[in-house]
């Protein structure tokens, strides 16, 4: 499967497509491709700008400042310090493999049987095709799935009965809130894909200048997270 399944034959069987053909891609997109220069060349690129500062080492509860508006790309249930619960995530460890030559062919395969204990193998040379006869030797990656903890990083939203209700409340609480969006993947506590989320920013970013030209308030949520 391609780029972009993280692990969801696993982890999301109700989003994983059947294939009974021989395309090999995970998603139906007509064009797909990556970055000539990776993506950190992308965003070094957005965030150089004379009016942005970027702050490393910093969490949002430590920051004191009041500003004109905050666009919240966290955890919903930490901005509210979880008042009303945790939601519930799974996160991935990761096994670093460095190989000789070529490890696996191909830049993602993903491993579905219930006795194989991680989800996929990815090797990143392949994600770059024009790159991958340029090193002899190779650096991959196992994913390990399991549920997170308070200390792990968030990465896939449950979204199950229980974490729904609370998600619920949880924007019951966000709509109160002044001078405040949220959005993104944790923002709004939905599964999202990496084009969805750069369309979905790329789409704020517009309304946003509309409203801000027309005087008018910047809404909370963007795209409604339920």
């Amino acid at each position: 499967m391609g780029h972009g399944a993280y692990g969801t034959a696993r982890l999301h069987p109700e989003t994983s497509p059947l294939r009974f053909n021989y395309d090999d891609n995970y998603f139906n997109h007509p064009y797909q491709g990556m970055p000539e220069d990776g993506y950190t060349a992308i965003i070094e690129n957005i965030l150089k700008h004379d009016r942005i500062e970027v702050r490393l080492g910093t969490s949002f509860e430590a920051v004191a400042e009041e500003f004109d508006h905050v666009f919240y790309t966290g955890p919903i249930d930490r901005y509210f310090g979880f008042r009303l619960g945790r939601l519930g995530y799974r996160t991935l460890d990761f096994e670093r493999i460095e190989d000789e030559g070529d490890h696996q062919g191909t830049a993602v395969i993903n491993y579905c049987d219930q006795s194989v204990p991680f989800t996929r193998i990815s090797e990143h040379k392949h994600f770059a095709p024009w790159e991958a006869d340029k090193f002899s030797r190779t650096v991959c990656f196992k994913e390990y799935s399991r549920l997170a903890g308070e200390q792990d990083i968030p990465y896939y939203p449950i979204r199950q009965v229980h974490e729904k209700r609370m998600l619920e409340s949880y924007i019951e609480l966000a709509r109160t809130e002044k001078k405040i969006s949220f959005l993104g993947r944790l923002g709004t506590y939905r599964y999202l894909d990496m084009d969805v989320t750069i369309s979905e920013a790329l789409a704020a970013c517009d309304r946003i200048d509309q409203l801000v030209a027309a005087g008018e308030a910047i809404p909370v949520f963007f795209v409604d997270p339920t």
